[in-house]
């Protein structure tokens, strides 16, 4: 999912736009860390995990991501524009890790990004010789997507998706802050993960120093949007529960897969192999 934010921040959100929830992981209400009315961000007293409640109902939320108004800005923007000049290398940081994960050449291999925004890593993914799918909530940018760089991409959320078969490596780059369950939707993303595949991440984190300096003012806090905040502490529980094991952590932000980002971690887990 991209980082544009531009159509939420200009409209003035009310109490009947939004719906309380719970832990994803315990099913308790959380205890308020910060008021941001209508929002409020609060915390799992028994698992420590923090989200936003109330948050945005799935009718308003679609709204937000479905307007173009979204991915103006952000990480996007011309093609030689900071923002873009960042993409570049995180999409060459993050197929290095990949291959690196994977250990066998790109060709052939199956990859499905959830959250792909408008396609640009899959179609750098197609260049080395990935064979790529896509899903993507916005109807926008799944469009841009499938019209403009000729990508097989489904539009909606994972669990609706209709896909074939299992995947070598599943890509949710900037997504698990995003969806309403982490915990179902990595539950899903396990059942399409070939045994010996990975799932590569990337999320902000709720422990990273500028979101403890910054506090409200953190530039990512977006309550809008941003409606599940981790820790490195708190990916390895909601995976777990999910079937999956994370093996590698980075913080870096020189490493070319996170450059530039100082509250943001990047990942990669494996399945928990099932018990017989």
């Amino acid at each position: 999912m991209a980082h544009g934010d531009r159509s939420a921040c200009t409209r003035e959100w009310t109490a009947a736009d939004v719906e309380p929830v719970s832990c994803c992981v315990c099913h308790i209400d959380g205890d308020r860390v910060y008021d941001l009315p209508p929002f409020a961000v609060v915390r799992c007293p028994r698992c420590r995990l923090a989200f936003v409640s109330p948050r945005l109902r799935t009718e308003a939320l679609q709204a937000v991501y479905d307007d173009v108004g979204y991915f103006e800005g952000g990480v996007y923007g011309s093609t030689w524009s900071p923002a873009m000049v960042l993409q570049r290398v995180w999409t060459a940081g993050r197929l290095g890790l990949i291959r690196a994960a994977l250990s066998r050449p790109p060709a052939g291999t199956r990859m499905l990004e959830v959250g792909c925004g408008y396609g640009l890593f899959l179609a750098a993914a197609r260049q080395r010789g990935y064979d790529v799918t896509g899903v993507e909530l916005s109807r926008s940018a799944s469009r841009h997507a499938r019209d403009v760089l000729d990508l097989s991409v489904h539009q909606g959320q994972l669990d609706a998706a209709v896909l074939d078969g299992r995947y070598d490596v599943i890509a949710a780059w900037d997504t698990l802050e995003h969806v309403p369950d982490p915990v179902a939707f990595l539950r899903t993303a396990r059942t399409l993960l070939a045994d010996d595949g990975v799932l590569v991440f990337s999320t902000p984190y709720f422990s990273s120093l500028p979101a403890r300096l910054l506090r409200t003012r953190w530039w990512t806090l977006k309550p809008t949007e941003h409606i599940w905040h981790f820790t490195p502490q708190s990916h390895h529980l909601v995976f777990a529960r999910a079937g999956l094991a994370v093996t590698r952590i980075l913080r870096n932000p020189l490493a070319p897969a996170n450059f530039g980002r100082l509250d943001s971690l990047v990942g990669v887990a494996r399945r928990i192999p099932d018990l017989t």
